[in-house]
């Protein structure tokens, strides 16, 4: 018989009964991104460029996903400048996302500039890539020299890059690589995409959740769809009874379940709920929903929307509470990063663990189930911050529950624009739960817990913020690059929890 401890979550509880009845996910991009060799044949040595290049070419091949990119390479390298203008051209037909350049040797300076000017009026990604070559004789390539010229070019001529000095037999290459891929993935796959934002705005006097739509339009290229309530539970009508209730059983009697308070009535309306917004978000190819979560679910609709959007995000589909632009611009960044591994999140900072070195997230009870630490299971619990007022009219359906340990990484794309963001990684560990709801205690990996709050005071950033499993801040610092995106630095604090406005 199978334990408590050997629970599988990592689906979530209830996601294989929503996939039997709301619409498939629609297929994943896949980014393209092209990759020319560069070198000069007068004066280095050819046939160790053609040998290097071809091995550039398959490792490239080899540790890009193919279900994620498609390499589309230049034959030979390229020498002039005529020449790799031509296939530069050639590309565009092919739309291509991202570019690697392989520095197989020095190069005649007109070909990097011609680079130069193509890449100012065509605004992609670039990487840079160059590695060692045999010593104790001749300098036969130059290779390193040529990728510092390539560079002061492209920078003379004030073009974005990335650069990246590592052999392809080497260890940490392929990371290296795909921290590049993925901004590439990331800035196409979200491109001219949309989000949904249920409820149509912000919750009252939320005013950091409300981001300027033309700034996310033309920095992210991310377009805003405001779907009013009645829109989404009306979509909920074409699933059937039955249906809610196998769900509703499913969740309820679940052996990690602990406790439900939750009335019949209002389990099978959130279960409802979440389905339309599931569904309506496949059947519009949503990156992400926003939803307005009070107070209209509370007085109109008599729920609580929190767990309805919990078991949205059990599918993949990340869901910001209180109509967060911001919280939701950010699960879409790690999720697309992650490649749907991150399992984003929204959290209120409710606490600091001045003896442990911690930080205390937390929110109502809307993380998606694949977060439950098995050791303690769920709750199904009517809202507590609604019980403050009145116990006996606390309305559901809320999943409680302590978040399993591990890496992760928090992060918060900052109102009203999202130019700047403040991302750290830390490790969720073992905590009782400080407040009902969905809980986790971090230990930041590289600060102490005293400077993260610090700096998030001092600068007065968002209420909000992200949690998303594993390190990603290297990735995220990439893609960030590419956004143009300040990244906000966490500063040192002198004082332990008094500071002052920067």
């Amino acid at each position: 018989m199978e334990t408590i401890q050997e629970i599988d979550v990592s689906k979530g509880i209830v996601s294989h009964l929503f996939e039997k009845i709301i619409l498939p996910s629609k297929p994943k991009y896949v980014a393209k991104i092209g990759i020319v060799g560069i070198g000069l044949q007068e004066h280095f040595d050819w046939q160790s460029i053609l040998e290097s290049y071809a091995i550039a070419k398959n490792k490239l091949q080899s540790v890009l996903p193919k279900d994620k990119f498609k390499l589309i390479a230049a034959e030979q390298p390229i020498q002039s400048k005529e020449d790799i203008y031509n296939w530069l051209q050639r590309t565009k037909t092919e739309e291509i996302d991202g570019i690697i350049v392989y520095q197989a040797s020095f190069i005649a300076g007109d070909l990097a500039a011609t680079l130069a000017r193509w890449l100012n009026q065509n605004k992609i990604p670039i990487l840079s890539w160059s590695h060692n070559e045999p010593t104790g004789g001749r300098l036969v390539n130059n290779r390193l020299c040529g990728q510092n010229f390539l560079l002061n070019i492209l920078n003379s001529c004030g073009v974005k890059y990335s650069w990246l000095f590592e052999s392809p037999e080497e260890e940490n290459f392929t990371k290296s690589i795909m921290k590049f891929a993925k901004a590439v993935y990331v800035k196409a796959s979200i491109n001219q995409k949309s989000i949904g934002m249920v409820g149509g705005f912000r919750v009252p006097g939320f005013y950091d959740c409300e981001l300027n739509e033309l700034a996310l339009l033309n920095r992210f290229g991310i377009k805003v769809d405001r779907v009013d309530f009645d829109t989404i539970w009306h979509h909920g009508d074409r699933f059937k009874h039955e249906d809610i209730l196998e769900i509703k059983n499913e969740l309820i009697n679940h052996p990690l379940c602990k406790f439900n308070n939750v009335t019949d009535v209002q389990l099978e309306k959130s279960i409802r709920l979440s389905l339309a917004m599931a569904d309506f978000a496949r059947e519009n190819d949503y990156l992400g929903l926003g939803l307005k979560n009070w107070p209209e679910l509370f007085d109109h609709y008599g729920i609580a929307g929190d767990g309805a959007g919990a078991l949205v995000q059990d599918l993949g589909i990340p869901v910001a509470d209180e109509s967060d632009m911001g919280a939701l611009l950010s699960m879409i960044m790690m999720n697309q990063i992650s490649f749907g591994e991150a399992t984003p999140t929204l959290v209120d900072l409710s606490l600091i663990q001045k003896d442990l070195d911690r930080l205390g997230f937390w929110h109502c009870g809307g993380a998606p189930t694949k977060l439950i630490n098995v050791k303690t299971g769920y709750e199904v619990r009517n809202h507590s911050i609604l019980e403050n007022f009145d116990e006996k009219s606390s309305l559901g359906m809320l999943l409680e529950f302590l978040q399993k340990h591990g890496p992760v990484t928090i992060a918060k794309y900052q109102y009203p624009n999202a130019s700047e963001v403040i991302v750290f990684e830390g490790n969720i560990k073992e905590s009782e739960m400080a407040f009902r709801g969905s809980y986790a205690e971090v230990a930041p990996s590289k600060y102490n817990a005293k400077d993260v709050l610090a700096t998030i005071m001092n600068n007065g950033l968002d209420h909000h913020s992200i949690i998303g499993r594993g390190h990603l801040q290297g990735e995220l610092n990439e893609l960030n690059h590419w956004l143009g995106i300040k990244n906000i630095e966490i500063t040192t604090s002198k004082d332990y929890l008094y500071g002052r406005s920067n």
